[in-house]
């Protein structure tokens, strides 16, 4: 395995220094759980029968060809590849531009627009030792054979191995066959003319690329009602912008939100709403079927909605999900199912819920699934990840890191309790002058749209006001703006 730099690092030592991303820079939780999770979810979509895999590892080696960080090395096992990195410097930007969203009404998007330049003087090659990895301990991942359905993620054009993951101390000296110092010159040669396109195709050839484009933006200020800037939810570099003068409906500029704060004060209906970060929403964890925390609460509300400061990408342009919420729909019965979000632009257009599964929950907190007429039919094992997350509720309100904020109200530690000051204000404005219902949701209290469910196709109830129940199986939204 071959890779290139364009300068050489050392221990103290002096022994040839090639540390993990991790090493190089800090671990923010949070964010690697929010990139591992959609890592997970895109290979689902796009790798032919990934989804029986759960390989957290590849899914970090991934995450790392696209900006972010993880405890292995890049490699590759084309020389070209390692010269053309050997003899290119990587230069970060920033670049913001005002444009207008779908509904014309104007922003600032700010990109990570990086570039690679030719280097000076001389760049360093390493050759590595399949073999002596291995008896090390080392694993290595070929990504190259992880091909998509349709068109070439950056990691195939490149490639690429991932060698780890690594110790802190990076990789064994041992395991070196040999550092070559190279002037850049003769690396250019030897790239056989590849250039920054051909190694980090744009979206329309990458289709995991497409993907991470494809996530909402997040607003980072100013709160006031100026123009507001905004970010990718997921930083990644760029290197050419993609930002137009006039966004697309399926670019959403989100503006952090709480749905209880987006409720009729006149809705009759009773619900808890707990607000967790992306570490407890997007985790991983084991099912558990034992809530009784959860349960306690249930018995003196209608239902409990678990939401995450964000909108969650599933791979359906422009439609995002907002939270579960486990709903009572009988005497000690529950529909859990996922909150869908319309948000083309700057507006929230339409909530919903997505069918989910039905839950028996007895006295002493033990929570069994119970067939329904209204169950989604769509055969995946998806349904379980909403128990999860209920779980990891669960086990945060026993710790304390999930608290009792105020009535109706239960916080994570470190998570922004207030929504979005500008946006309140526009949602206040409209009551006082006379709610207008959203276009899509004119004839919600005859109809029902289909949705794309995760994985399959599943039917969401579209809305019109917020959390409104219109029969025992059945729950509606309504949303003023």
């Amino acid at each position: 395995m071959y890779r290139g730099q364009n300068e050489h690092f050392t221990h103290q030592d002096g022994s040839t220094s090639l540390v993990s991303s991790f090493s190089r820079s800090t671990c923010v939780p949070d964010l690697m759980i929010k990139w591992t999770h959609y890592a997970k979810r895109m290979l689902r979509r796009h790798v032919q029968g990934w989804e029986d895999r759960k390989d957290l590892a590849t899914d970090q080696a991934i995450l790392q060809h696209y900006g972010w960080r993880s405890f292995f090395l890049d490699a590759t096992g084309d020389a070209r590849v390692a010269a053309w990195f050997a003899s290119h410097k990587f230069v970060p930007g920033r670049h913001g531009e005002m444009v207008e969203d779908c509904h014309e009404d104007p922003v600032v998007l700010i990109s990570d627009l990086a570039e690679f330049i030719p280097a000076e003087g001389d760049g360093h090659l390493y050759l590595i030792s399949k073999k002596a990895c291995r008896s090390a301990g080392i694993g290595y991942v070929h990504l190259s054979e992880i091909a998509t359905k349709e068109g070439s993620p950056r990691y195939v054009c490149q490639d690429a191995y991932m060698v780890g993951h690594l110790e802190p101390s990076g990789l064994p000296e041992a395991a070196l066959l040999a550092h070559l110092v190279v002037p850049v010159a003769v690396l250019m040669s030897c790239a056989d003319g590849l250039s920054t396109e051909d190694l980090f195709p744009e979206p329309d050839v990458d289709p995991v690329f497409s993907d991470l484009l494809a996530m909402p933006w997040v607003r980072v200020g100013p709160e006031d009602d100026s123009i507001p800037f905004f970010r990718r939810s997921l930083p990644l570099p760029e290197y050419k912008s993609h930002v137009r003068k006039h966004m697309p409906s399926t670019s959403a500029m989100y503006r952090s939100f709480w749905l209880g704060d987006l409720r009729d004060p006149a809705d009759p209906e009773r619900l808890t709403h707990i607000l967790c970060g992306a570490g407890v929403y997007h985790g991983t964890s084991p099912k558990r079927t034992s809530l009784p925390l959860l349960t306690q609460i249930l018995e003196s509300c209608d239902g409990v909605v678990v939401e995450v400061d964000g909108l969650v990408y599933y791979g359906n342009r422009g439609k995002y999900v907002k939270g579960v919420i486990a709903k009572k729909v009988d005497r000690g019965v529950v529909a859990v199912c996922e909150i869908g979000v319309d948000h083309p632009g700057l507006q929230i257009q339409d909530i919903g819920v997505f069918q989910g599964w039905h839950f028996r929950f007895r006295s002493d907190g033990v929570w069994l699934r119970e067939a329904h007429e209204d169950d989604c039919d769509c055969g995946s094992d998806e349904h379980d990840e909403k128990l999860k997350l209920l779980g990891r509720v669960e086990e945060c309100l026993a710790d304390g890191s999930i608290e009792h904020h105020s009535s109706g109200f239960y916080v994570e530690r470190g998570v922004r309790r207030d929504s979005d000051r500008s946006l309140m204000r526009e949602v206040q404005g409209a009551r006082a002058g006379g709610s207008r219902r959203c276009d899509v949701c004119s004839d919600v209290a005859t109809s029902a749209t289909k949705m794309q469910c995760v994985p399959a196709r599943s039917r969401r109830r579209s809305v019109g006001g917020l959390f409104r129940r219109d029969s025992p199986a059945t729950m509606r939204l309504v949303l003023e703006r």
